[in-house]
């Protein structure tokens, strides 16, 4: 899918997202490939790569995208909303794993829950969220976004 300059860095993170959900549903499920890292290991990997990248991701969309959108567009508008729900859902997913690994090591009910909706919405934001935004916001406004992106990450 081609995608808007000024969203694909935010659309190429999303890939180093799919890899970990994947990894999540596996082990969960009972399925990684060989050779099989433990449950505590892939949910380690996981929470790492939350801290150091994801969360910094949500919040780069919570804090620059949305509010960019929201001149143009609805920021009430159901994609939007489901966005930012689901932000919420797998932050508190992250903390149940957190607990977790810290007491007697992840479940697989909440380690195949956060990795299906670490995937789905990835899915909604790439086929749904990301062309909406695309679609309403002007092509200058658009530019004055990848740089208010590339400032943040700065």
């Amino acid at each position: 899918m081609k995608r808007h300059p000024s969203l694909r860095d935010l659309s190429s993170d999303h890939h180093q997202g799919l890899v970990h959900a994947r990894r999540l549903v596996q082990v969960a499920e009972g399925t990684l490939p060989a050779p099989a890292d433990s449950a505590a290991g892939v949910v380690h990997d996981f929470l790492h790569t939350w801290a150091e990248e994801i969360n910094h991701h949500f919040r780069e969309e919570e804090e620059v995208l949305l509010p960019a959108f929201a001149r143009y567009g609805d920021a009430a508008a159901a994609p939007v909303v489901r966005m930012l729900v689901e932000h919420v859902r797998i932050r508190r997913m992250v903390a149940d794993l957190q607990t977790q690994l810290a007491g007697g090591g992840p479940e697989p009910a909440t380690m195949q829950a956060t990795g299906d909706l670490l995937r789905e919405h990835i899915r909604h934001e790439e086929n749904v969220v990301f062309p909406l935004i695309e679609t309403t916001m002007p092509e200058d406004a658009l530019a004055v976004l990848a740089q208010q992106l590339l400032q943040y990450t700065s």
